[in-house]
């Protein structure tokens, strides 16, 4: 299995496919985002009992992360949400997760945590769409979840281009669980930013990536490796990903990896 990154542009041509032509709402696309996310997250605490605190953003990055609160509470988990923006500039998507959210009874507060000592941070500020800023917000945001010990990031770590792979902010996440396809920037990051990498499943077809987004199958990638992401992912929708970096970026490729390696450590609001 040798398969290629995709760009910010290709992602956004995934969505509108997935929206326009085949009939699935981004809120089905994020539903099964913050799903995988949360369970990651379960998977990497290995079993023990843990506190989470999601950091979200306005757009469809900190929906999922709403979701992956909202699923952390259903399962008897303790969540707590921080709008890093403040709710006045959700969009209406994530708004409406937010309802959701409330209506679970979990727990929402405005601007970031005062410490990072809790157990396992949740990374939702900014995914795919990212593009460079300065404004203060993202700085205290970069700012914060570099200083958290546990962090798992949602799509990319916040702050990472995923087309080019700059990185504009210090965070070292556990893991990131990119969504649907990797993209090229992850590709590009030193293994440090973005820690072990997942991919979960969103339901898009691999009749999208074989042959509507202009990729270039030619050697090292093979488009019949889409099939054994598909086997993979019938097996379950969350899988590890390994990559293979080579100095001549045309080379490099991804595959699904056949085990993971660490796990959380319990910090302490571990129990």
């Amino acid at each position: 299995m040798a398969l290629p990154g995709i760009s910010t542009e290709q992602m956004t041509e995934v969505d509108r496919l997935m929206t326009e032509e085949r009939g699935v709402p981004v809120e089905l696309m994020m539903e099964h985002a913050g799903l995988s996310l949360a369970r990651l997250a379960v998977r990497l605490a290995g079993g023990g009992c843990h506190t989470y605190q999601v950091i979200a953003g306005a757009g469809n990055n900190g929906g999922g992360g709403l979701v992956a609160a909202r699923r952390l509470a259903a399962w008897g988990l303790e969540a707590e949400v921080y709008l890093a923006r403040g709710r006045h500039e959700l969009r209406e998507i994530p708004g409406r997760q937010l309802e959701r959210l409330e209506r679970a009874g979990v727990r929402v507060n405005e601007g970031l945590p005062l410490n990072t000592d809790r157990a396992v941070t949740l990374d939702a500020y900014l995914g795919y769409g990212f593009k460079q800023m300065s404004d203060a917000v993202s700085a205290k945001v970069f700012g914060f979840l570099a200083g958290c010990e546990t962090v798992i990031s949602l799509d990319a770590p916040s702050g990472l281009d995923v087309t080019s792979g700059e990185n504009v902010s210090r965070i070292r996440p556990l893991a990131t669980l990119t969504i649907a396809f990797v993209k090229s920037g992850l590709m590009a990051a030193a293994p440090e930013e973005l820690g072990e990498l997942y991919i979960a499943d969103i339901g898009v077809p691999t009749s999208i990536y074989r042959s509507q987004l202009g990729i270039n199958w030619q050697p090292p990638y093979d488009s019949g490796s889409l099939e054994k992401l598909a086997a993979a992912f019938w097996k379950d929708a969350l899988q590890p990903v390994a990559v293979h970096r080579d100095a001549a970026p045309a080379w490099s490729y991804w595959q699904v990896a056949t085990a993971t390696r660490r796990a959380i450590r319990a910090g302490p609001s571990g129990r």
